[in-house]
């Protein structure tokens, strides 16, 4: 049980009814019946529900500030001063970054330790006039923030600083240590940045919380992926003479044809469906259109299922090439992040998947109840995250939830709704008081 003296408590403005407060159903049905009395402080989750509301207007300006500063991956560096001030005048206890420019606030110092981690970097705008306003700039209408990054994945981010700055304006404490992490470069390479800032800081954390656009659901898994170059040689010759040339381009097409051909011969989850292949770009090097290549390769996007490992991906390449002269790869990842610091890895990323009756998702369903009355949604993500790390290769439990829909995300209508930015404030505040109990 977490008590909070309330001499600790700052005074609120005035609410008439704990109703008004939107999503506070459950809540006012709990105190009407007292069915939760022995469970949860009543008075702490109906001050999280009217803080969080009355922060609202400091939360969207955090959010249009970080949106107006482009930050593509590898580029991220006025986004982390932006956000580490935030948090030292939201009263964070600590605020530093790692080699890597990840940028970490912490909270508290009791046993129970909580990471949350959203990314600060951005795909880039291919064509502007598209968006139909400035995409840096964005746009509120409707109640609905439009930008690049609004809800992949500044929205998040912002919501989960906020959450954090909940708990030091409303005095709640436990025995816990909430980290805040704004991740570089998880649109490159997913889950890197996150690996590095773990090993460098030593930290261990007992749950992570991956801030991703989920419309509020709770995510307890997702595929990985690999990224997969397959490399035909072949021997350059003047298109007038092919008869001089061994054109790679006829040689590869046949293990293109393999590649879709093994749709549905993939092992199956029965959360996390089956595995998949797609060959998503060829590539024919020439020194002009009338000469015949000396090389060819093409690129496969191939999404893993739970169980399946990279040794299996390997093998069943090697399967696929038998009797050709290709070569693959699972490519190799390198870049600087913006501190200078080089990032390598390569593009394989595991799948993950967290026990549905794990605490982290009971704990999850129980904030949910208490915040927003009902039952959460418990499902997957269709996309990678950065948890391919912290689950898929660390193995630390590992739960997704974010404000807005990632059907509008890499898109001109980037989005995240006001309503739920506030409510995951809101749940990020109230989690690790419950995790710590």
């Amino acid at each position: 049980m977490w008590v909070v003296p309330r001499a600790r408590r700052p005074r609120l403005s005035p609410i008439a009814r704990i109703e008004d407060v939107p999503g506070a159903g459950e809540l006012s049905y709990a105190l009407r019946e007292r069915r939760w009395e022995k469970l949860f402080d009543v008075n702490t989750c109906k001050e999280i529900l009217i803080g969080a509301k009355e922060k609202e207007s400091g939360l969207l300006n955090l959010l249009r500030d970080l949106v107006a500063i482009p930050s593509p991956s590898g580029q991220e560096g006025q986004v982390a001063e932006r956000l580490a001030q935030e948090m030292r005048s939201l009263g964070f206890d600590e605020v530093f970054s790692d080699k890597l420019g990840n940028v970490a606030g912490r909270i508290g110092q009791g046993k129970t330790v909580v990471l949350y981690d959203a990314h600060m970097d951005t795909v880039g705008v291919a064509d502007p006039s598209q968006w139909g306003h400035d995409p840096y700039q964005g746009r509120l209408a409707d109640d609905i923030f439009y930008g690049l990054g609004a809800g992949d994945d500044k929205g998040p981010l912002s919501a989960m600083v906020y959450g954090g700055g909940l708990l030091k304006a409303l005095g709640l404490s436990g025995d816990f240590s909430l980290y805040v992490v704004g991740s570089v470069g998880e649109e490159n390479c997913e889950g890197l940045a996150i690996g590095s800032f773990l090993a460098e800081t030593g930290l261990r954390p007992d749950f992570v919380i991956i801030g991703e656009a989920s419309q509020l659901k709770l995510m307890r898994g997702h595929k990985g992926r690999a990224l997969i170059k397959v490399t035909v040689p072949g021997r350059s010759a003047h298109a007038s003479a092919p008869h001089l040339a061994d054109n790679p381009i006829y040689k590869l097409l046949p293990l293109v044809e393999k590649v879709a051909r093994q749709d549905g011969s993939f092992p199956n989850h029965p959360f996390l469906g089956p595995g998949t292949a797609a060959v998503t770009s060829i590539h024919c090097p020439s020194p002009s259109l009338n000469t015949i290549p000396g090389e060819s390769s093409f690129y496969i996007d191939r999404r893993l299922t739970l169980g399946e490992t990279r040794q299996g991906v390997l093998k069943e390449l090697a399967g696929l090439l038998t009797g050709s002269e290709a070569r693959a790869q699972i490519v190799p990842f390198a870049d600087k992040s913006y501190t200078g610091i080089e990032m390598v890895g390569e593009e394989f990323f595991p799948p993950w998947v967290l026990a549905t009756d794990h605490p982290l998702v009971e704990k999850a369903r129980q904030a949910w109840r208490l915040l927003f009355g009902g039952e959460p949604t418990v499902t997957k993500w269709d996309f990678s995250t950065d948890g391919t790390h912290t689950m898929g290769r660390a193995g630390i439990p590992t739960l997704g939830f974010g404000p807005g829909d990632p059907q509008y995300a890499h898109s001109p209508l980037d989005q995240v709704p006001m309503a739920e930015l506030v409510q995951a404030s809101q749940f990020f505040a109230l989690l690790p008081l419950l995790l710590a109990e």
